[in-house]
């Protein structure tokens, strides 16, 4: 099972603006009128810097990896409960899911 940890959530606003959520700039090393890259991977959108390459060096991109990386580790763990085999907690998950997707087609 491939691990992934939540960094925040954000809401979707007018004018197609989505905020970055409180710590993830520092993550990132952003700064007022840098650059974010959009990409897709495997069905999944992925955000990051827009770094300076150093004839084809990306030191920063490197340093902002460590950083993600050390973020990760610290958070793995904290999300689900442990003592739960992966078929069940992918049970627990759906179940959650599909309550949730009910009550949003309520609403509309």
């Amino acid at each position: 099972m491939v691990s992934m940890v939540t960094v925040g959530r954000s809401k979707f606003g007018q004018n197609n603006r989505i905020s970055l959520v409180e710590g993830l700039p520092e993550l990132l090393n952003l700064s007022v009128g840098d650059y974010v890259l959009f990409e897709i991977q495997g069905g999944r959108l992925i955000l990051e810097k827009d770094t300076r390459k150093y004839r084809g060096f990306d030191f920063e991109g490197d340093e902002i990896r460590e950083t993600l990386l050390a973020y990760e580790d610290s958070k793995i763990g904290n999300d689900f409960d442990d003592n739960l085999d992966p078929d069940e907690l992918e049970q627990i998950a759906k179940e959650e899911y599909l309550k949730d997707k009910a009550l949003k087609k309520q609403i509309k």
